[in-house]
């Protein structure tokens, strides 16, 4: 499994958990959200870890999906845009797209 994360991405992630009080482990999820023929998005969401979801730390960030997104995470690349604070994600190999019917 092969995540990139910048470490100013990770400083504002571990922030942001630092932030929260739960009594379950919580870690970060990325999905993929794809529509018509453009590449994929991403949203993250902080998420109590259940039993059937798979989990790594990177840079001591933690981060869980369930098995069928693995494909999406592996290879994923975290960053944040220092002008507006926002996270970027990407993923320079997405694992499958559909074939456009639109052209």
């Amino acid at each position: 499994m092969k995540i990139q994360i910048s470490d100013l991405a990770a400083a504002k992630l571990l922030y942001i958990l630092y932030q929260e009080h739960a009594d379950q482990p919580l870690a970060f999820r990325v999905m993929a959200h794809t529509s018509g023929c453009g590449t994929a998005s991403f949203a993250i969401d902080l998420i109590e870890v259940l039993p059937h979801f798979e989990s790594i730390k990177i840079k001591d960030v933690p981060f869980a999906w369930i098995p069928s997104e693995r494909a999406w995470m592996d290879g994923l690349i975290i960053d944040l845009n220092r002008d507006n604070g926002k996270f970027i994600l990407a993923h320079p190999n997405p694992p499958s797209q559909s074939q456009c019917q639109l052209s």
